[in-house]
Formats: structure tokens, C-alpha cells, sequence
């Protein structure tokens, strides 16, 4: 439709209003072209379309009249969008105006004025230069190695224009790209592989901390009941010498305390925080007198004194089962809760000698609950009980009012370790409130003396002779 004014008839005439020699010459280059001009010449429908009054452009007065009169006569288009679609091909430009521009325009608010540089007023031989653009159509094919373009006349190797540039220097081949894919892929592997090899590297770092800071307290415990040994024994020695005994001087032993302030547990800046260092004061035991036990024992099991009360807040019902008979078997006595909700309510009402606080817990997690407990508890120790031991996490818990991580899973001998760490110094909350009440208790008054001698008074007399 649109490139049929280009072309004559089936007879060789020309099409109406296209008539004269020089027109016959010229036809079939630009004919659509040359019947415009021809029209306009004629002005025979200047209400319709004109010359503008420089002559270097012409105006369509009316589009609606253009479109029922001048099209179907002269020209094969069914609506104007078609004839401009027409003119833009031959280079045609519409004159774009304002608003304003439009409302005061001399030719009508609704005119469409359309400019070529070689199209004036009774300028034919200008006729000759323009032309009708050619369909140039590039057709860029992205292959592995391959790239085409195409145009109607072949192909051109020539310069690209700036988006074929673009996209070329922007373009890797297939093989790169899988190459590429496979290379992130493996990375991401490792990523994870370095991840999970990390986190168990970390829970064992943590693991062995522990066992050896509990390690070095049994051997302070074990040198401080050799010293008290020591210190008995040279009193037995003198007192029997004293007595007119005589021993060898090898019996003679020197006890020498032990210096905990030279040895510090091993830990690294990122789980310093959650390994608080030991504690050098000595054991109320020890320092009452030597124990029971042997120094293998203390070595295998610190002295820890029973009558401990001990809330375990913990949701698993293996776990549950496990600290409790850990605890009951270390001579603690065990009060269960579920939740953080019913750890503060417990708290609230009760004080215990230790808290162990697991961290993921339904209605309120470990961590929240333990802030809460701090606003109004600060000397209740409470042990987070988690297996994220990540450091942000560590850090996180120690904020929240925690005083130290047990890292799940732990063994017995890791739960017996934290409490020893906590409760060897203390003295269970159940015999502090037995001491308070014995000294509020009133003592009975000594008995006057009158009240004396009315007893001796009356004491039976049989018993007066007898003595």
C-alpha cells in the first residue's frame, strides 16, 4: 500500500494529475513526490493543502477533507497516518510547533506543515534530489564465533553503529559463559565446604578451652590439698618432736602455696569473652581443712559442694533428661521450665544458685529472657546453652546479661566444669537462709540466781546425801 505511488500503471499512463513530459521522464524515482508538487502547483484545493508563504514547506489545512478528497483520487493510501508513514520515507519532516504556537498558527489550530530541504515552490528540477530512503536492515546474529550483518544489498563489514559496538564489546562466547558458570559454581562449593569446616573447628577450639581451663583448676585444687597436706604433716612433725620424738630431717617438708595468678587459660581475642579466666581465690573447703578425698579424685572431679538449686530452662525433652540427672548426680537439686516466659515468672518469685538457659525456646527465646531477668537479678549466674557459637552470636548473648556459653553438645564433664567455674566458692542459697534464721532465732535467758538456789532446794534429797 504504502510503496505503490512509486510505481505506473499496468498501460504505461500516468496517475491523475501527474501528466506533462517532464513528469513521464522522472516517473518511477519519485513519482509519489512529483504528483504532491503537481497538486500543489495546481492549487486547485488550496482550503485543503497549500504552499506555505515562505514556498519552502506545505501545509495540510485540513486533515479530515485531505483524507476523503485528495487521497482516493490521486493518491492509494486509506488514511492520512499512511501518507505521512509516506512522506517520512522521502525525508519529509513535520514542523513541530508549541501550543501556544498552534493556537495562534495562521493556518488553523489543527494544520500539519511538512518541510523537505529540496521541495519548494516552483523549484522542480529540486525534484531530482530527493530520493526515497533505502530499507537498510541490519540483522545481528550471536553465534559462538559469529557475527552478521546484513543490509538488502549484502553484507557489510563496514563501521557499526554505536548499539552494535556496544553489544559486541559486551559479548562473550557460549563457551566462556558455561566455563564462567561452572567456575562460580565451584566457588560457591567451597564457600560452603570452608564454611562448615569452620564452624566445626570453632566448636571444637571451644570444647577443648574448656576442658583444658577445667584441666588446669583440678591441678590447682590438687596442689592446694598437697600443700595442706604438707602443712598438717609439719605440724604433726613438731608436735610429736616436742613431745621428745625425734625424726629425720627428710620428714621435714616446706608447703608452698600455689601462685593461680601466673597461670591464665589459653584463649583467643574472639572467644576471650566467652572463657572468663579463673578465678584466684581459694575453696572454702580447702581452706576449712583437707578433704575427704584423694588428690586423683579432686583431679578427676573439683570438690563441689551439694545443696546447689539449679533452674534448667530447656524445651528438648532429651536434653531435659540428660542436665538433670548430670545435675542431680553432682548433688544439685533441678527445677525445670520450658520457656523464656516462665523462666522470668520462676525467677520472679524464687532465687537459685545457678540458671542454664537454652537460647532458641517457644514464646520467648533464651537471650530476650535474660535481659528481662537483669532488670531486676544481677548476681544469679545464667549459662547460655546453644550450638550457634558464631561470634556475632557469642557476643550477642554476653550483651543480652549472660555470664558464659555452654556449647551444644556437651558432655558431662563440660556441664560439671561450668559448674564448678560458678558454684566451687559459693555457698548454696538453701544453707545461707538456714544460717540467717539460726542467728534471728531468741536465745533462752540465763536463769537468775534465786531461781538457782530454789532448784538445789528442791532437788530430792536421797540425792544430797549421795553426794
Amino acid at each position: 500500500m504504502d510503496t505503490s505511488e512509486d510505481l505506473p500503471n499496468s498501460n504505461g499512463n500516468e496517475y491523475p494529475g501527474a501528466s506533462g513530459s517532464k513528469t513521464n521522464q522522472k516517473a518511477g524515482s519519485n513519482d509519489f513526490v512529483r504528483k504532491l508538487f503537481k497538486i500543489l502547483e495546481d492549487g486547485q484545493y488550496t482550503e485543503i493543502a497549500k504552499w506555505s508563504d515562505d514556498g519552502d514547506s506545505f501545509v495540510v489545512l485540513d486533515t479530515n477533507a485531505f483524507t476523503t478528497q485528495i487521497l482516493p483520487q490521486h493518491f492509494k493510501h486509506s488514511n492520512f497516518s499512511s501518507f505521512v508513514r509516506q512522506l517520512n520515507k522521502y525525508d519529509f519532516h513535520k514542523i513541530k510547533r508549541t501550543t501556544e504556537e498552534k493556537q495562534n498558527s495562521q493556518y488553523g489550530e489543527h494544520s500539519w506543515e511538512f518541510k523537505h530541504p529540496h521541495f519548494k515552490i516552483h523549484d522542480e528540477e529540486q525534484l531530482d534530489n530527493i530520493k526515497r530512503k533505502s530499507a537498510l536492515q541490519k540483522k545481528i546474529m550471536l553465534d559462538e564465533n559469529t557475527v552478521l550483518v546484513k543490509n538488502q544489498n549484502g553484507f557489510d563489514n563496514g563501521q557499526l553503529d554505536s548499539t552494535t559496538e556496544m553489544l559486541l564489546n559486551n559479548t562473550v562466547t557460549k563457551s566462556k559463559f558455561h566455563q564462567m558458570k561452572r567456575r562460580v559454581e565451584f566457588l560457591e562449593k567451597e564457600v560452603t565446604y570452608l564454611k562448615n569446616e569452620n564452624y566445626e573447628l570453632k566448636l571444637g577450639y571451644q570444647k577443648s578451652q574448656s576442658r583444658y581451663n577445667t584441666l588446669l583448676e583440678n591441678l590447682i585444687a590438687t596442689k592446694e590439698f598437697s600443700n595442706v597436706l604438707v602443712t598438717n604433716f609439719n605440724v604433726l612433725i613438731n608436735s610429736l618432736t616436742s613431745q621428745g620424738l625425734e625424726f629425720p630431717a627428710t620428714l621435714t617438708f616446706n608447703a608452698t602455696m600455689p601462685t593461680t595468678n601466673s597461670i591464665k587459660p589459653v584463649g583467643s581475642p574472639q572467644m576471650s569473652s566467652a572463657v572468663p579466666t579463673l578465678p584466684a581465690k581459694r575453696s572454702s573447703q580447702i581452706e576449712s581443712g583437707p578433704p575427704s578425698t584423694t588428690p586423683q579424685m579432686i583431679l578427676d572431679h573439683p570438690i563441689l559442694r551439694p545443696g546447689f538449686h539449679v533452674l534448667l530452662v530447656e524445651d528438648d525433652s532429651i536434653c531435659i533428661q540428660l542436665c538433670s540427672k548430670f545435675l542431680m548426680k553432682y548433688g544439685c537439686t533441678v527445677e525445670v521450665v520450658t520457656d523464656g516466659l516462665s523462666a522470668i515468672s520462676t525467677l520472679e518469685k524464687f532465687r537459685y544458685d545457678l540458671v542454664l538457659m537454652d537460647i532458641v525456646m517457644p514464646n520467648l527465646d533464651g537471650a530476650t529472657a535474660t535481659s528481662i531477668v537483669r532488670s531486676f537479678d544481677n548476681h544469679t549466674p545464667i549459662i547460655a546453652m546453644t550450638g550457634n557459637i558464631e561470634d556475632q552470636d557469642l557476643v550477642t548473648y554476653l550483651q543480652h546479661g549472660m555470664n558464659d556459653i555452654l556449647a551444644k553438645p556437651f558432655t558431662k564433664d563440660d556441664l560439671h566444669s561450668m559448674l564448678i567455674r560458678y558454684l566451687r566458692n559459693r555457698v548454696p542459697l538453701c544453707e545461707q537462709r538456714e544460717e540467717s534464721q539460726s542467728k534471728e532465732a531468741p536465745t533462752p535467758p540465763l536463769p537468775h540466781d534465786t531461781d538457782v538456789s530454789s532448784l538445789i532446794r528442791e532437788e530430792p534429797l536421797t540425792k544430797k546425801q549421795h553426794v
